[in-house]
């Protein structure tokens, strides 16, 4: 079913104030009882992607509010300024403590000081993506992040915009965008999942690509919609070491796909454990 972010359903929202009052007495955490959180897996295709929203992976430092304290998520204190956590509430919130694309060096020199530089501080937002003992199902819980921001009113308090997604085209095309922008990654939400601690495929990662090169060296024919036509490409990469490339190429180029002994440029996202480039996709055809 698909879902969108234009409008939020009065239904979708439940009382912050009740919430609120629900955690008034949390108890800071100490280090060595860490809040445990939410750990991302990698990304694999064949997933139902229309049951995930997609945002963009900020390259920040990961931070924990639990009601009272900033933490990193091994449990260390942050020693923010006292203005930039007056305004959070007495709840659990999680999110990026972030700079801008690039910046990464100015969210770790400023972060982790023992004494909070002002200047430091001015440049860091803390981009909120979730509330980990909120009740709900991820739609519910990133709604209420979305009213408590707006509620908040402050500049150094946002969230991390998150949009669905209906096919693994679309999901690519968006990591593309993302690369573009000097971006990091794609962080993908199970819309309709509760807040569990662990390693768990509610929460997929999807960093940028590389581009390599290879030699077609052979053709496999298409099915469905390409019948009659290239599905796919085999190609050599390394002496010995071969695989097929079936996306990112045109209609035009299925029936005529680039010739044997031809170099192309292909696109990927990291290795297999076999040392295969993952996720391995048509650009172009290189001219020597």
């Amino acid at each position: 079913m698909q879902r969108t972010l234009s409008a939020v359903a009065s239904g979708l929202l439940f009382s912050l104030s009740s919430h609120a009052s629900e955690h008034a007495a949390i108890t800071p955490l100490e280090p060595s009882s860490m809040m445990p959180v939410l750990l991302a897996t990698s990304y694999e295709q064949g997933i139902d992607i229309t049951q995930y929203w997609q945002s963009e992976k900020l390259d920040g430092i990961r931070a924990l509010w639990d009601g009272s304290q900033l933490r990193t998520r091994s449990g260390r204190a942050i020693v923010a300024p006292a203005w930039f956590t007056k305004p959070l509430p007495d709840y659990p919130l999680e999110g990026e403590l972030w700079a801008g694309r690039g910046n990464f060096h100015i969210v770790q020199q400023t972060v982790l000081d023992h004494q909070p530089v002002e200047q430091g501080w001015q440049k860091i937002e803390f981009m909120l993506f979730d509330m980990p003992q909120a009740a709900g199902d991820y739609e519910k819980r990133y709604y209420n992040i979305l009213y408590l921001v707006k509620k908040m009113k402050v500049k150094h308090v946002d969230y991390v915009e998150h949009t669905p997604i209906s096919s693994e085209r679309e999901l690519f095309r968006h990591l593309d965008n993302v690369n573009n922008r000097q971006g990091e990654g794609i962080m993908l939400r199970r819309i309709d999942s509760r807040y569990q601690a662990g390693r768990s495929s509610d929460l997929l990662k999807l960093k940028l690509h590389q581009d390599d090169e290879a030699i077609v060296v052979g053709y496999k024919l298409g099915k469905g919609k390409y019948k009659g036509q290239m599905g796919a490409v085999l190609v050599e990469w390394k002496p010995g070491v071969r695989f097929y490339i079936g996306s990112g190429f045109s209609d035009e180029l299925r029936k005529s796909p680039p010739p044997l002994g031809s170099r192309i440029t292909f696109r990927h996202n990291g290795y297999t454990s076999n040392d295969i480039p993952k996720f391995a996709r048509f650009v172009r055809v290189r001219i020597e």
